[in-house]
């Protein structure tokens, strides 16, 4: 069996210990804990390379690292990495080349009914499914009893209003609710019960504005400073990659530069 203990991590003499390890692992969620740990790890001695090339020139002494680490890291990445800001050429290809990028958000005016069962409970997901197909049924044969269906059934405070959630954007249901709707046809009612983490739910979309195709000049700032930050980012991945090449690190192998030093 895999121990569970991490070794601790040495950067040109400085150790990283496995309590430090363990304290920023909250900082890095990802699906499995030694992904997780590996992050942490990779943050860590990234932050302790820039500390320790930022002592080297002369940002401040050794001891006084405590105090204000990130400013320290801050004023050494002004020092050493600049990028120059992308021209309207550049900014143009791109827009050009992702314009599905650029619309505004779809409007929906919708409502809904909603069978509420938890996760967890597996009998009540599938007393819920059945009783929300059995709605479903009937609204198909006679679609003016949505409302009326929504009242008397519905577990969402929409109900006293026969269901409506009223106008809707991207982001703000949930996203298998979001998923559904974003391929539903006004006047359309959902063809099967859509499952969320509430419980399953009947939709209907009462109207449908599709989103519109935003021009390049109003977005033009937003690219610019977009492009620049990946410029950004690829010049501090090869300056982390350059002193990682210099230093003397053992407990740890970096693969990469390119995720944030800290959360």
């Amino acid at each position: 069996m895999m121990s569970n203990i991490v070794p601790g991590v040495n950067v040109n003499g400085i150790k990283i210990t496995p309590e430090q390890i363990g304290a920023e692992v909250q900082y890095h969620p990802a699906k499995t804990l030694p992904d997780a740990k590996y992050q942490a790890m990779q943050a860590l001695v990234i932050r302790e390379l820039l500390i320790q090339k930022a002592a080297s020139l002369g940002f401040f002494a050794r001891e006084e690292v405590a105090k204000n680490p990130d400013q320290i890291i801050d004023d050494l990445l002004a020092s050493e990495i600049s990028v120059p800001d992308p021209d309207e050429q550049t900014c143009r290809s791109y827009y050009e080349n992702n314009k599905n990028r650029f619309y505004t958000s779809p409007l929906f005016e919708v409502s809904h009914i909603l069978y509420l069962a938890p996760p967890e409970d597996d009998d009540a997901r599938a007393k819920a499914k059945t009783k929300a197909e059995g709605a479903l049924v009937r609204i198909k044969t006679q679609p003016k009893l949505f409302e009326s269906i929504a009242k008397e059934e519905s577990g969402c405070s929409s109900a006293k209003d026969g269901g409506s959630l009223g106008q809707i954007s991207k982001s703000q249901t949930l996203p298998a609710f979001e998923s559904a709707l974003m391929g539903m046809r006004e006047g359309e009612i959902s063809a099967e019960p859509v499952a969320t983490e509430v419980g399953y739910h009947i939709i209907k979309v009462r109207e449908r504005a599709e989103g519109k195709q935003l021009p390049f000049e109003s977005v033009r700032d937003w690219v610019a400073d977009f492009l620049k930050s990946q410029s950004w980012q690829r010049a501090f991945s090869q300056y982390v990659q350059i002193l990682a090449g210099e230093a003397k690190i053992s407990g740890f192998r970096l693969k990469q530069a390119d995720t944030p030093l800290v959360q």
